[in-house]
């Protein structure tokens, strides 16, 4: 017997996208990979993170969240209207329980609901069939301002209201 795979689990670089200033996309790479993806009869599930230096004045870090959090929803909307029914399902950053994925900051549960919630209202404003995804947590039973345990950020996620911003919880498997 085969595997038959029908998901490809792409990152779609918010700074490669929309990298020299907000409102000016480069889409090429892009259009490429949702293109061979298609041609494979396969869905792609866009993993969207890596936030432009725009979008973090005086910041290098790419794995944080931008300082505005409109600007990565703004950015999902337009996303989803350009593919939209060609990108399936959108995963929303990466391990926000980390403070390396979070900018440095304590991972912070309301916060990253917040941004959540702004790019599940901008899919789905143009794309109602899109599904979203939660940010994968890491899997860590650490507890410190580097670190939050996944089953605890994901309380505070719910206590925030994030059950009503995503279609889809994102696992990542320890």
């Amino acid at each position: 017997k085969y595997l038959t795979i029908r998901w490809i689990k792409q990152i779609f670089s918010w700074r490669e996208i929309e990298g020299p200033e907000k409102g000016m996309y480069i889409w090429d790479q892009a259009d490429r990979v949702v293109n061979d993806i298609e041609s494979r009869g396969m869905y792609t599930l866009a993993r969207l993170s890596i936030a432009p230096f725009w979008s973090r004045p005086g910041s290098l870090d790419s794995h944080a969240p931008p300082y505005n959090y409109q600007d990565l929803a703004d950015f999902c909307g337009v996303l989803a209207d350009r593919y939209k029914g060609r990108i399936r399902a959108y995963q929303v950053w990466n391990e926000p329980n980390l403070a390396r994925e979070w900018g440095g900051q304590p991972p912070n549960p309301a916060d990253y609901t917040r941004l959540l919630a702004g790019c599940y209202t901008a899919i789905k404003a143009v794309d109602p069939d899109a599904i979203v995804i939660s940010a994968g947590l890491a899997p860590t039973g650490t507890d410190t301002a580097e670190a939050m345990p996944d089953e605890k950020f994901l309380r505070g996620m719910y206590q925030a209201g994030a059950s009503k911003y995503f279609d889809m919880l994102g696992v990542d498997a320890p």
